[in-house]
């Protein structure tokens, strides 16, 4: 394979070596032989998130918005932030279960231990207001009714544990 196709199997996979070499056997011997630096790869994930964004804005796709969230997940710039703090007015919230999942993303779908999520990453940049205006936005999304028994229990888990993270950003006014 040349360099432009490993790049875009790369690209297809979302910079996830483990798929590729799962789903694509050929592409991840190329790769690996090709001894693509890390510091390339990190470009081309930047590369990625910045594509998805475009993509986001014309499209409204709340899988465009996990997948730029799954990209910057481990590598937290302010840039970043910032676009998929945007990026979550341009996603089109079509059903509860749609709420949930960007609530998910915002605060960490790991253990709270774990200060995961788009507001601990906020409040560690010294993001302190995005922090709380990310509650904020929480609290809206996930105050909607739903007859769907399984989203509501993961709504009633996601306002539940916006309280404790309010509580651990010293933000006890939440919600407003």
């Amino acid at each position: 394979m040349t360099f432009e196709e490993v790049k875009k199997a790369f690209f297809r996979y979302d910079g996830s070596l483990f798929a590729m070499a799962r789903e694509e056997k050929e592409a991840y011997e190329s790769y690996k032989l090709l001894n693509i630096p890390e510091e390339m790869a990190e470009a081309w994930k930047q590369e990625l998130f910045f594509t998805l964004w475009e993509q986001l804005k014309e499209s409204g796709s709340s899988e465009l918005f996990n997948r730029m969230y799954n990209l910057s997940e481990n590598r937290h710039s302010r840039e970043n932030l910032l676009i998929l703090k945007e990026a979550l007015y341009k996603v089109n919230y079509t059903n509860p279960k749609v709420n949930a999942y960007i609530c998910e993303a915002i605060l960490g779908r790991k253990d709270l231990s774990e200060r995961s999520g788009m507001i601990f990453w906020a409040y560690d940049l010294g993001e302190y207001e995005m922090a709380k205006e990310l509650l904020q936005f929480i609290w809206k999304l996930a105050t909607v009714q739903t007859s769907d028994k399984n989203v509501k229990s993961r709504l009633d888990r996601i306002i539940k544990k916006s309280y404790l993270i309010s509580s651990k950003i010293n933000y006890p006014t939440f919600p407003a």
